[in-house]
């Protein structure tokens, strides 16, 4: 038992001075990191490399847009516009007129479809 204790005592000891020594450690690496980080000359070097990316992630950005806006408006027809799932109802409180960027004719939330297996999910 006297063992066991004097074990655990140092080990204890041992992590305390280890975790205070880490710590030092750890705060001169990130003292060391932040003034490189921050040095002017390799501001210069870091600043257009990353101004070209995000130029270049615009362009990426602006050629997707049209086939993403195609591709999402497709699905929400889709989804709006799904019959026979028992989840709209052809006849609604909307105003009458469906188009494709108008909203579901009800009130209540889309659901995914239920797979073989799900059981049926009381209404929220």
């Amino acid at each position: 038992m006297t063992r066991a204790l004097i074990f655990a005592a140092g080990a204890a000891a041992g992590f305390v001075a280890g975790t205070r020594a880490g710590r030092e450690t750890y705060d001169k690496l990130l003292g060391r990191s932040n003034e490189l980080w921050h040095n002017p000359a390799v501001q210069e070097k870091v600043i257009p490399a990353v101004q070209d990316k995000v130029t270049e992630a615009a362009g990426v950005v602006k050629e997707k847009a049209p086939h993403l806006q195609e591709t999402v408006g497709g699905l929400a027809e889709k989804v709006t516009h799904r019959g026979g799932s028992g989840q709209h109802s052809s006849t609604g409180s909307g105003s009458g007129s469906a188009t494709s960027e108008s909203t579901p004719a009800t009130d209540e939330p889309t659901r995914p479809p239920a797979s073989p297996g799900d059981q049926p999910r009381p209404p929220e």
